[in-house]
């Protein structure tokens, strides 16, 4: 009677063709997962981007709607002085390159506060629209009726604009 020859174990072949297919399957699955990781990242830092320019843009709203009339808002190209019928000082907001790095500050009785920061000062503006005679005065005068700021963050590079209307006739300068 022959004895059957039993195998005693794994042979080289089997171990690296199972090292290569684990190899191949751990590849895909990393892939996925850093593109899911990114991916979640990214959503992250647009959702923030997103959030801190809403807030700006409130205050930014809720500081121009506010205007006093007289004496008139001064304009630069990327600045805007006025006084608010609320609170008597004198306040600016302006988009340059301050203290705190490139962004958009509101100075208020001469302290510098900083509104949003990391936003590109060469491609943001505030500018206003002063169409004919808006309250049908007869002089003809030019009155503000909107202002319009917008402004794009460097990273992301995002654009965000709001157009805001004041509560009163401002004559424009």
């Amino acid at each position: 009677m022959m004895k059957k020859k039993t195998p005693g174990g794994f042979v080289l072949i089997e171990l690296v063709a199972t090292l290569v297919l684990i190899g191949i399957i751990g590849a895909f699955a990393g892939l996925f997962l850093y593109t899911g990781i990114n991916g979640f990242i990214a959503s992250k830092r647009n959702s923030e981007t997103a959030l801190k320019a809403q807030i700006a843009m409130d205050r930014i709203s809720t500081e121009l709607r506010d205007i006093k009339s007289s004496p008139p808002p001064t304009f630069a190209s990327k600045s805007v002085t006025y006084q608010g019928n609320t609170l008597p000082f004198t306040r600016k907001l302006e988009i340059e390159t301050g203290p705190a790095g490139p962004g958009i500050y509101l100075t208020v009785n001469n302290v510098k506060n900083i509104l949003l920061d990391n936003v590109d000062v060469a491609n943001s503006s505030i500018s206003y629209s002063a169409p004919n005679n808006l309250d049908y005065s007869g002089d003809g005068s030019k009155e503000i009726s909107a202002i319009k700021v917008n402004f794009r963050f460097i990273e992301p590079n995002t654009p965000f604009e709001v157009s805001i209307y004041p509560r009163a006739f401002i004559t424009a300068p």
